[in-house]
């Protein structure tokens, strides 16, 4: 048993006399004490500061106890300069509010919830950021035409010239049994037409995705050129029984990657204009829902969530095209990746994550059929203009947009934005299924807003714009348009709006002018009513689920215990509702109410928060463990090329208070590896203290993000280990004998102490005058030891423990995190004990 006190409760009193007539005297002598005072205070801080530095303790092989008391002036020095209101005081610009779509109505005072306010000077911060660049442009602004197709009211023509050409041209399908481009050489421009021509009686089932590309040597400057040609499609007329496709309502649904309420206002103008236009003059119905909240920081999540209502599926689209496909719907998935990319690429992919593909195929002919029959299954028609991504992308130099080298750049062909082909296409999808009276579902991926520097989204703002007036004149069409999180990564995500607004994503809907009276009065103004009340993405589903020919509109079962209606938007959401009431499928992503968090303000970067952050990154570092040894089971350690992470420092700190509830909000700085090893890796952590928790620990990591980037790292991260957690090096990819008590890291600035229980089994032990740590690891080969911590007494502490006895099974080269204590009230004296006890199982 180790006992330690420590108290640094100083106090100096100093009678002083005055003589009238030595005035310079009595001023000597305030300021010699005035000076000793300080020299005083500063020798405690340090003795103080000194005292915890703690030599390795001997312990008993069968268990060891520690107890350790702290309290101290600095303590109580610190706490209240965190919660001081002028801590929160910024000189900047504080006319920054969240933009409404309606400028002259304000939020109703019945509705509870109220978005988080944001801080002072930060729109000046996302108008250096974002609006003060010059517009993204494509490269090469002649286009070339090699090909144009020909409209009018009843038939489509092709007209071609070799004009612009300095060669024979190329004619670019894709291949039916791979799913890549195959290209044939015209010499004659009048073949070349004609095979165009044939395109255009055709359908995706046999040969038309809706696009050919054309390319050859341009006179201009005998470089290669390339043409994307989009086809007009051909369908049957409507296969539906009875009345059921006249009744039906074609629905958009446009997804919007990385793009929050306010990013969406501040970079699409043109857009924002022509939707506010729309409402004004009725030429359609416009909501925007200026509540919508994210349920969790990454797109994989959101989409199962959305399709299949299931927050533990890894991959999979769940039941929603299927219901539209079977009542006779025409459904189609598009995107702006590139299908093969999981293939050659580990952790980005588009439709093959989407759908389920095995990453693992390395056979393109293969993985094509396989992807069909998911399609086939899942009840998609086709993926058309999907399959022209990768020429794209290619051209850019990229298997992805996510890569950072394009990050702040346009991603084009031809001269025109990708965002534009796509669009176009949409356009021409619809066109051709309404005369053919053929109901439609549409399901746009847009990852354009995914984007490091968070200005190519701006790209997307003139033809989405154009896209909404083409809806303007369309009859029985309903679109959703919204994201499903907010910027994920770069210096905007480094401040305190940037957080909010992740947690915030942008989401329209419009409904063609005629559907007021389809739909009835009632889900009308639901739908009006519900623009300033709390939604997420369950609503949306729900509401598009009333569509359904079937009416399968019912609730998953993860949602019936949460406040959730079968209806969606179609019914009013209660006004009184929370963030608390969305359940655990909000669990992972901040809340944007402020109601729920009424006094947030920035701390400083203190000791007392850096107890927190070594929990959270504790916690990380257990699931990157559990990940790699599930997929790596013969491995023989508990990590591989993929580190175990280490803190270096701790910035852009938040705290909030709801009821006996803290949250701390915070970025924890890591050291890099690539591709400069000097720029910090950067998480984001949301860390819960309760102060009377009786269900479960009091310590929780509410939410965690990678915000920087991590797609450098993909070639080096060991299978089964997700992205986002890893940091690794390509020229060091074992799983070498790791010895973690022999080199203890400092985390944060705080010294580890080692504890050995006997020659195989270590306690790792960070103190601080405000908390302690603890770690075990075991070095025995082929050994495993059950390490049982008992928390005896504690005063003023909150731990993230779920009972006062934890059992964890330790074994060779696995290290775990196993408990943080916690001072509750940083001006009242803490003491913990604590009982380690262990035994080897084999």
């Amino acid at each position: 048993m180790d006992k330690r006190t420590y108290n640094t409760q100083a106090a100096a009193a100093v009678s002083i006399g005055t003589k009238k007539r030595r005035p310079w005297r009595l001023l000597t002598l305030i300021g010699f004490v005035c000076v000793m005072l300080v020299i005083f205070q500063f020798w405690i801080v340090d003795e103080y500061i000194a005292g915890l530095h703690i030599a390795p303790q001997q312990v008993k092989e069968s268990c060891s106890h520690l107890i350790f008391h702290a309290t101290g002036d600095k303590q109580i020095k610190d706490a209240k300069q965190m919660h001081s209101p002028d801590a929160a005081k910024d000189t900047s610009d504080d006319r920054c509010k969240v933009p409404r779509f309606d400028p002259k109505t304000k939020h109703p005072p019945y509705v509870s919830c109220k978005r988080v306010q944001p801080v002072p000077g930060s729109c000046d911060t996302a108008r250096k950021l974002f609006l003060s660049k010059p517009k993204l442009l494509c490269p090469d602004q002649r286009e070339l035409r090699i090909c144009q197709i020909q409209n009018n009211n009843t038939s489509h023509g092709v007209s071609c010239t070799n004009n612009m050409c300095a060669s024979d041209i190329s004619l670019g399908l894709i291949n039916p049994l791979d799913g890549t481009l195959a290209w044939s050489i015209y010499p004659d421009i009048n073949d070349l037409e004609n095979a165009v021509f044939d395109l255009l009686n055709k359908n995706a089932s046999n040969g038309n995705y809706g696009f050919c590309y054309l390319k050859c040597k341009q006179t201009k400057d005998k470089k290669d050129g390339s043409q994307l040609l989009l086809i007009p499609q051909y369908f049957t007329q409507n296969t539906c029984d009875g009345s059921t496709c006249d009744d039906a309502i074609n629905i958009n649904v446009i997804w919007l990657d990385s793009t929050s309420h306010s990013h969406f206002f501040r970079s699409l103008p043109k857009s924002v204009k022509t939707l506010r236009n729309t409402k004004e003059k009725k030429l359609a119905h416009v909501f925007n829902y200026d509540l919508m909240q994210s349920m969790k920081g990454a797109t994989l999540n959101n989409t199962i969530m959305f399709t299949l209502g299931n927050l533990k599926a890894k991959t999979g689209i769940g039941k929603i095209f299927n219901l539209f496909h079977n009542g006779g719907y025409y459904v189609t998935w598009i995107d702006d990746l590139c299908w093969t990319s999981m293939m050659k690429e580990s952790r980005r992919s588009g439709l093959g994550r989407f759908f389920g593909i095995n990453k693992e195929e390395k056979n393109t002919s293969k993985a094509w059929k396989n992807l069909l029959e998911k399609l086939k299954l899942k009840g998609v028609n086709q993926i058309a203009l999907s399959t022209a991504n990768c020429e794209i992308l290619k051209s850019n130099g990229l298997l992805t947009p996510f890569q950072n080298e394009v990050a702040g750049k346009p991603i084009c062909y031809n001269g025109k934005y990708h965002a534009d082909y796509i669009l176009s296409y949409l356009e021409s999808l619809q066109k051709q299924l309404t005369t053919c009276k053929r109901p439609f579902f549409n399901y746009l991926d847009f990852n354009v807003g995914h984007d490091f520097s968070g200005l190519r989204i701006q790209t997307l703002d003139e033809r989405l714009a154009k896209f909404i007036n083409f809806l303007n004149n369309q009859s029985n069409t309903f679109t959703f348009m919204f994201g499903d999180h907010g910027l994920r990564y770069g210096k905007f995500l480094e401040t305190a709006e940037g957080k909010v607004e992740m947690g915030h994503p942008v989401c329209f809907i419009h409904a063609s002018k005629n559907l007021e009276e389809k739909l009835g009065k009632d889900k009308m103004e639901s739908l009006r009513l519900n623009q300033d009340r709390l939604i997420d993405i369950v609503d949306l589903r729900q509401t598009l689920f009333t569509f359904s020919p079937d009416d399968d509109n019912s609730i998953f079962e993860i949602d019936k215990q949460y406040d959730t209606h079968p209806n969606g938007l179609f019914h009013p959401i209660d006004p009184k509702r929370s963030c608390s009431s969305l359940g655990i499928r909000l669990e992972g992503s901040k809340c944007i109410c402020s109601s729920e968090g009424r006094t947030s303000h920035i701390m400083s970067n203190d000791t007392r928060v850096k107890v927190l952050a070594d929990f959270a990154l504790g916690e990380i570092n257990n699931i990157l463990q559990d990940q790699f040894v599930s997929a790596n089971k013969e491995s023989g350690s508990g990590f591989g090329s993929c580190e175990r992470l280490v803190g270096k420092w701790i910035d852009n700190v938040m705290e909030s208070y709801n009821h006996n509830i803290m949250v701390i909000e915070m970025n924890l700085h890591l050291p890099g590896k690539l591709p400069t090893p000097e720029k910090d890796e950067i998480f984001f952590v949301s860390v819960q203290v309760t102060s009377n928790s009786q269900d479960g620990p009091s310590l929780v990591l509410a939410h965690y993000e990678r915000t920087s980037i991590y797609g450098v790292y993909d070639e080096c991260c060991d299978e089964g280990v997700e992205g986002r957690l890893c940091i690794c090096s390509p020229s060091n990819r074992s799983t070498t004998t790791r010895q973690w008590h022999l080199q203890p890291p400092v985390v944060f600035g705080t010294i580890t102490t080692v504890v050995s229980l006997n020659q195989h089994v270590f306690i790792y032990e960070r103190r601080s005058p405000y908390g302690v740590i603890l770690e075990a690891s075991c070095d025995q080969p082929n050994g495993a030891y059950e390490i049982v911590l008992l928390i005896l007494n504690t005063l003023n502490i909150v731990s993230s423990a779920t009972s006062h006895q934890q059992t964890t099974i330790i074994k060779y080269q696995r290290i775990f995190f196993l408990n943080a204590f916690y001072q509750l009230d940083p001006l009242q004296k803490w003491s913990l004990e604590y009982d380690v006890q262990f035994r080897q199982i084999f």
